[in-house]
């Protein structure tokens, strides 16, 4: 089944899909939305049947319809990119055409259909000539647009896996060494999202963890911080130097590989590395690749957040907590029993309450607010199946690799 096929690619490749329907009237987002799961990746469909629909929902001015036509490339782009950006997905899908047994013209016969995909940076189109009823047009232009995104879809992941394959491993074995080595706080930047923070303004999301390896909620809370933080970028930060963790099983070129594998295609996020687990640390480093006043937000779960406020980290936490909390903001997420209440109650406590401003919560969905790293390095590790917890391409990673197995110990 093509959706299905559709939806296991975006899934295991942490991508996002948004359509944008006119001729179809909601057939391609009804066979999407027909497989259980979908929510995973699929973030919603609009139909937009009539030209002001287009105009309001998708942001395409009504003369530029009016000279280019409803039903052609030039609208079905507009309407792929006006989607996507509407919905914040990694994707964008689009249908125009003339189902018939009315409507059709010379240039616009009945069954002419055209077709857009966009992914923030290209946006390519498909046109179609069909013939049939009105039901059968509508249906076979449904089955065009869902096939042209599954082999753009395929080509996408076989050149990037292409590009990833590539890359020099001696560079990525230097940056490594360097940071490791360094005396100062340094943060590398391995992949600037294309569309991210092109200017000196904006703001900024950041994720550091040791991803060891990532998770499918470290993906979902990626998805929902972006979304509720309204992020013109997020920074996924590759911890080398965790506080209170020691890297285990996988090198940190796996982890990185892993992390290009789940995140490495979307254009609003970069891929970086740090060399320093206090959060205060990093400050400094992120600065000089984003510049003020870009807003920084980190994004972090509920332990992070108990750790970030313990004492034994700090000569004088009052004034470096005065220092971290002046400068960023955090966007803190449930985890197990620790929900919103929690973190209200954390918060009121006396000699901390002044930064309770500067921190909001971000609910994760319950099936993964107990999930973490450990649990799934624990239970590889005990032989128990984990491909529910994590992103397909990384099951298929740690397998093929042999990670967190006792073997590879």
């Amino acid at each position: 089944m093509l959706e299905k096929a559709i939806g296991d690619l975006l899934r295991e490749n942490g991508m996002t899909l948004s359509v944008a329907e006119s001729c179809t009237g909601g057939l391609v987002s009804n066979r999407i939305t027909n497989v259980s799961g979908s929510s995973d990746y699929f973030e919603g469909g609009i139909v937009t049947y009539s030209n002001k629909a287009k105009a309001q929902h998708l942001g395409i001015p009504l003369k530029y319809i009016e000279r280019y036509g409803a039903v052609s490339s030039q609208v079905a782009k507009k309407m792929a990119e006006g989607v996507r950006q509407a919905f914040h997905t990694t994707y964008g899908l689009s249908t125009t055409g003339v189902a018939g047994p009315t409507g059709g013209t010379k240039k616009t016969p009945v069954g002419t259909v055209f077709i857009g995909i966009s992914d923030g940076q290209k946006t390519f189109t498909k046109k179609g000539n069909l013939k049939d009823t009105r039901r059968e047009i509508k249906e076979k232009a449904a089955q065009l647009s869902l096939r042209f995104l599954y082999q753009e879809l395929v080509r996408s992941i076989q050149n990037s896996t292409s590009s990833i394959q590539h890359q020099a491993s001696s560079i990525q074995d230097r940056v490594l060494r360097r940071l490791s080595l360094s005396e100062e706080s340094e943060i590398v930047l391995i992949r600037k999202a294309p569309k991210g923070i092109s200017s000196r303004t904006g703001r900024l999301g950041i994720f550091p963890a040791s991803f060891n390896p990532p998770t499918l909620a470290h993906l979902a809370l990626t998805r929902g911080a972006k979304k509720q933080g309204n992020f013109d970028e997020v920074l996924i930060l590759l911890d080398i130097q965790a506080m209170d963790k020691e890297p285990k099983e996988a090198k940190f070129e796996e982890r990185l590989t892993m992390l290009k594998k789940v995140f490495g295609r979307d254009p609003k996020i970069s891929i970086g590395l740090s060399n320093r687990g206090l959060f205060l640390e990093k400050l400094k480093p992120l600065r000089k690749h984003y510049p003020s006043p870009v807003e920084f937000f980190f994004i972090v779960g509920f332990d992070t957040i108990l750790r970030i406020i313990e004492k034994k980290y700090y000569r004088n936490r009052k004034q470096c907590l005065d220092a971290l909390f002046s400068q960023c903001q955090f966007l803190v997420a449930n985890r197990g029993q620790y929900q919103e209440r929690a973190l209200e109650i954390f918060f009121h406590k006396r000699e901390i309450k002044t930064y309770k401003k500067r921190v909001s919560f971000i609910p994760l969905p319950s099936k993964y607010s107990s999930l973490s790293s450990s649990l799934i390095r624990e239970r590889i590790s005990q032989g128990q199946p984990v491909d529910e917890w994590v992103p397909a391409s990384i099951h298929r990673f740690i397998k093929k690799k042999g990670l967190y197995s006792p073997s590879s110990s």
